[in-house]
């Protein structure tokens, strides 16, 4: 018996299942023209922007270091020892100014024998003088003699030939000593431009014994003593006794990428950044460049002077310079992020009619996150502002903010 209601119940829930299963099969294939499709997601919002008009400048930023106008080292020409040190570092001179005095007795002594040396070359060039006017006047009195014998000679033969030759060869011999006079003279004037030429040359050594300043600067280094033996600058010898720096104008040395390198010229704005001023702004402009790249770093050197009458900037400071190299007034500029690109090239996208449209333009420069638009786009269109995350051509917008 108990076998028997099992079995009916497992048959009734077989009955069940069954009417179950065959009300879904009928629901899932008949059509219902009252049904609704499900709703699409929704649809997307994106941010837009008008192009506007503005001034875009295009920088190029580099590393700099500050020197010197001027940079000299002083050395020695002639050995000696120091006599006297006039200066020390951090002195500020003149140009001409005496530094240092070398003491050299012995080119004192040279100087005294080179000029009594010249003193009688002058003597020995006027007895030369005197000794030609001497010949010249006996050359006159030869001649005339000679003129006189030759007269008397003629027709009654009141001289004879014996004596007219000798009054012949007393002339001769005259003219020839007046040629030696006259080389004696021409020899004793050049040894006079010798032996003042040999004096000059020691009072020039002797001005060397003062090493003074070249130019107006700021004494940057001192590596002598009084006392001090120094030796003249050799190849051996490369010590120098001073550096001298003049720091009222600061030269900016910087260098500029090969890309940018020909957009530079002279008189173009600068702004440096010396970090030895907490990043204090410094406004110059490009006052030279090398017209050549460095082979090795392919960078073209650039310079900015800078007034430093205060003498707030040091030689070897450190810096950063931006520089302006092109300047474009009134351009029509969007946000840089605005800006794609791919294989296709440069575009943006805008919005119109509701739906996202990609429009090819041609950029120009950028300046603090904007970019020209040099063609393809219209002052009125709507821009997206972030072309990276900005839904693909084509797709309808729901909503649109505009900044």
């Amino acid at each position: 018996m108990i076998g028997l209601k099992a079995m009916k119940v497992l048959a009734a829930v077989a009955v069940i299942i069954a009417g179950v299963a065959g009300a879904l099969l009928h629901l899932g294939a008949s059509p219902s023209s009252n049904a609704t499709i499900a709703a699409p997601a929704s649809q997307p919002g994106v941010d837009v922007v008008k192009p506007g008009r503005a001034t875009l400048i295009q920088h190029v930023q580099s590393n700099a270091t500050l020197e010197a106008f001027e940079d000299a080292d002083l050395f020695a020409k002639v050995s000696g020892y120091l006599s006297d040190v006039r200066v020390d570092i951090g002195d500020h001179v003149k140009a001409g100014q005496v530094l240092a005095v070398i003491d050299v007795p012995e080119l004192k002594q040279e100087l005294a024998e080179a000029t009594a040396q010249l003193e009688s070359k002058k003597s020995s060039l006027e007895a030369a003088r005197r000794q030609l006017d001497h010949h010249r006047a006996d050359v006159a009195l030869q001649a005339g003699l000679a003129k006189d014998r030759e007269q008397l000679g003629q027709g009654r033969q009141f001289i004879s030939d014996r004596t007219l030759d000798q009054v012949r060869a007393n002339a001769d011999i005259a003219k020839a000593d007046l040629g030696v006079a006259e080389a004696n003279l021409d020899l004793a004037a050049n040894q006079i431009d010798v032996a003042a030429a040999t004096v000059e040359k020691i009072k020039a050594l002797l001005t060397y014994t003062q090493i003074v300043a070249p130019f107006d600067g700021v004494v940057a280094r001192r590596q002598v003593n009084r006392g001090d033996l120094v030796q003249a600058a050799t190849s051996t010898r490369t010590t120098p006794l001073f550096k001298l720096q003049r720091i009222d104008t600061i030269r900016v040395f910087c260098d500029v990428p090969e890309n940018d390198a020909l957009h530079i010229r002279v008189g173009d704005r600068a702004t440096v950044k010396v970090f030895g001023l907490n990043g204090e702004p410094v406004i110059g402009a490009i006052t030279r460049f090398a017209y050549r790249l460095d082979p090795e770093t392919r960078n073209m050197r650039t310079e900015i002077d800078l007034p430093n009458a205060d003498e707030r900037l040091y030689p070897g400071m450190y810096a950063q310079v931006s520089l302006e190299l092109d300047r474009r007034d009134d351009v029509l500029a969007v946000p840089v992020t605005a800006i794609g690109s791919d294989a296709q090239g440069t575009f943006v996208f805008t919005v119109q009619n509701d739906r996202i449209e990609r429009k090819a333009v041609k950029v120009g420069i950028r300046d603090n996150g904007r970019a020209e638009v040099i063609e393809g786009l219209s002052e009125n269109a709507a821009v997206v502002v972030a072309a990276k995350s900005a839904p693909a051509a084509g797709t309808v917008i729901k909503s649109v903010s505009a900044r």
